[in-house]
């Protein structure tokens, strides 16, 4: 029974498919089932894996095709020049099985009709050019068909060659022309390798399982053998060996897989801990760990690392921005620590003139030899506010400070005025900015208070 396993080659079903070679840069080989694409740096195909099982029938009674799997290599793997040139063998010989012959008999049949419309033309320019346009079109046939039957081709250029010849000499031309003598010279003949067996396109697996940079393909490629190597018929030999190799490797992506888990987990989670404290040197060394773990496992994730790195350039990213934002306030409370020294002296001023300004307000005094000097207090005050350098925060709340002065100065100006004219009016008028100042003053210390206390930095 495992001899009969082993002496299968592929099924009737996978016989009318086209297999390709991919020769690698270490002389390995993988059959690609139909045509390969090479996409962003990687080389993509479906690589068929034989089965003790394979010779069994579908629903129609027809052999069963193989397993495919989709398999991506670097394409730096691969030796481009022999394989380009053996997949153009295969497609010549899979152009001569199925339309070589019909296409090659209407060439033959346009060749034909072309020597008949020369004979019947009767202007001898008119005929060389008809000759000169079918052994072109004849010569460039080769090249555009896989070079089927170029040496036949070939025949049939020289004789449209002496055509032409005759044709010359009739149209009166004499010059010789170099380009009637080119034709398509064939490729070298390239063998063709037979089918892989079961045996080989288990092996062609492992080596595909061992290059691919896809961990999801390597792990779908090793649980695919181990899966078509089990049963009783392929117990001991190379087909255990090769089921035990590849039991290995699959452990193997397991740990690594695990490891890079358990990588992630602990980084993410001390990486935002060490975020949320604004540290950034702590968050920078988290990422210098992660690439030298990644380094002791070989680097074997690299998409999972690059995620788990962009991740962390984020965190870094919210640390700097913390950090930043902390330096700021620090910075910010300084600086409104020496706004409230240098503020000690007109806030003072300010207070010793409630008294004052609630008697202008209420019409109820001071005493008239108080408001000169009240007034020119309130004016030196209200310059030496203007010499304190305001952080740009308490910009608004400094306006309504110097606004409260000016205010004030106004009442006590006024109410001096009122006395002196006993003017009713201007008392009124001097109430009224009483009352403006004192209200100023209250909501500027609020808003001070407000924006300058630790508990609403």
């Amino acid at each position: 029974m495992l001899a009969a396993a082993l002496a299968c080659a592929w099924p009737a079903a996978a016989a009318d498919s086209v297999l390709y070679r991919l020769f690698l840069s270490d002389g390995t080989t993988l059959v690609s089932y139909g045509e390969f694409a090479r996409v962003a740096g990687q080389v993509v195909f479906s690589m068929p894996l034989g089965d003790a099982d394979s010779p069994t029938a579908d629903a129609t009674g027809a052999p069963a095709a193989p397993r495919l799997l989709l398999v991506s290599i670097p394409d730096r793997s691969v030796d481009w020049d022999r394989t380009d040139k053996y997949s153009n063998a295969v497609r010549a010989r899979r152009y001569g099985n199925t339309r070589g012959a019909d296409d090659f008999a209407m060439l033959s049949g346009r060749v034909t009709e072309a020597l008949n419309d020369i004979a019947l033309t009767a202007d001898p320019v008119r005929r060389l050019a008809m000759a000169r346009e079918a052994r072109a079109n004849l010569a460039r046939w080769p090249s555009e068909n896989f070079g089927y039957r170029a040496d036949e081709v070939g025949q049939l250029v020289s004789m449209l060659d002496e055509v032409i010849a005759e044709l010359r000499i009739a149209a009166g031309q004499s010059s010789f022309d170099v380009s009637l003598v080119a034709t398509a010279t064939p490729e070298p003949p390239v063998d063709l390798l037979p089918d892989p067996d079961f045996r080989e396109s288990i092996e062609q697996a492992l080596a595909a399982s061992a290059i691919t940079p896809e961990p999801a393909e390597r792990v779908s490629l090793l649980r695919a053998i181990t899966s078509a190597l089990q049963g009783p018929a392929l117990d001991g030999g190379w087909a255990a060996d090769l089921r035990a190799g590849a039991l290995a490797d699959l452990e193997t992506e397991r740990r690594v897989d695990q490891s890079y888990v358990s990588l992630a987990s602990s980084t993410m989670a001390a990486a935002a801990r060490r975020a949320r404290r604004g540290d950034v040197a702590a968050v920078q060394r988290t990422l210098i760990d992660v690439l030298k773990a990644d380094d002791r496992l070989g680097r074997r994730r690299p998409r999972e690392t690059s995620a788990l790195l962009a991740f962390l350039d984020l965190r870094l990213d919210e640390a700097r921005r913390l950090r930043l934002a902390r330096d700021a306030s620090v910075l910010r409370r300084e600086a409104f620590k020496d706004y409230r020294a240098a503020m000690l002296a007109p806030l003072q001023e300010l207070r010793r003139a409630r008294v004052p300004l609630e008697q202008i307000r209420e019409l109820a005094g001071p005493r008239p030899k108080l408001l000169s000097p009240f007034a020119q207090r309130l004016a030196m005050a209200r310059r030496q506010l203007a010499s304190i350098d305001v952080p740009v925060e308490l910009t608004a709340t400094h306006g309504l400070f110097d606004a409260a002065f000016l205010m004030a100065r106004r009442a006590a100006s006024t109410r001096q005025n009122a006395v002196s004219s006993k003017d009713m009016k201007l008392a009124w008028d001097a109430a009224s900015a009483a009352a403006g100042a004192l209200m100023l003053t209250d909501r500027a210390a609020q808003e001070l208070d407000r924006l300058t206390t630790p508990s609403h930095r």
